[in-house]
């Protein structure tokens, strides 16, 4: 019973704020008396707080066990993660545009959940964009700027998805996960290039440079 609770309150809470909703119009959302909503939750900030940690922890829990699992590829890896955490987001928009919109208002406890989530959450997607980079596959670019800009792109679906739409939810996260990895992926000369094909050329040729500066800067502090 506790999920469908989640899931109106997140409803409410979207269209109405979380400090003007009560818990009498929880209980109406869901068919359900007072006492019984409150034998299974007793406050409302005891109804966020689960749906913070439904949201964030599971969040996590599905990109690391992706990341343990997943190919050593490091673009399969990371479009596997990207798609799986903008489908949570396109599967869960009440819970999502909650967080986002009324963190500042969220309880102490619930907004630690968020916070600390939201940083292990950037550190695991922080770590397989790293690791791409160090071996060789991604550009060199700065994996915390570049994880935002992921999460950016996953979390904006909120504001525009619609699930009546032209584009279904897979269509969509698999169309992000493709941006995610296509922006950060090293130039590669096509079979078609040629010796006279100087941009081509001039782009790969730079991000070998900075590929060696970046494997130098490694070695120099390793050493």
């Amino acid at each position: 019973m506790k999920e469908p609770i989640v899931a109106a309150a997140a409803a409410l809470f979207r269209e109405r704020g979380f400090a003007a909703t009560s818990m009498q119009e929880i209980a109406d959302a869901v068919g359900l008396t007072r006492p019984a909503l409150y034998y299974h939750f007793r406050n409302k900030e005891e109804i966020l707080e689960s749906l913070v940690e439904e949201i964030t922890l599971k969040s996590i829990r599905k990109t690391l066990l992706i990341d343990a699992a997943h190919s050593t590829d490091p673009g399969e890896k990371l479009r596997t993660i990207v798609t799986a955490y903008a489908l949570w987001i396109l599967r869960h928009p009440q819970h999502f545009a909650v967080l986002s919109r009324d963190e500042q208002d969220l309880p102490q406890r619930a907004r630690d959940i968020q916070r600390q989530g939201r940083r292990e959450l950037l550190q695991a997607f922080s770590h397989v964009i790293r690791a791409g980079i160090d071996a060789g596959r991604f550009r060199v670019v700065d994996p915390t700027v570049t994880t935002l800009s992921i999460f950016g792109m996953c979390n904006w679906t909120i504001q525009w998805f619609k699930p009546e739409g032209r584009l279904s939810e897979e269509q969509v996260a698999k169309d992000i996960a493709d941006l995610a990895v296509s922006m950060i992926q090293r130039p590669l000369l096509s079979k078609e290039a040629t010796h006279d094909d100087v941009r081509s050329w001039l782009a790969v040729l730079k991000d070998d440079i900075s590929h060696l500066e970046h494997s130098l800067l490694r070695t120099a502090k390793s050493g």
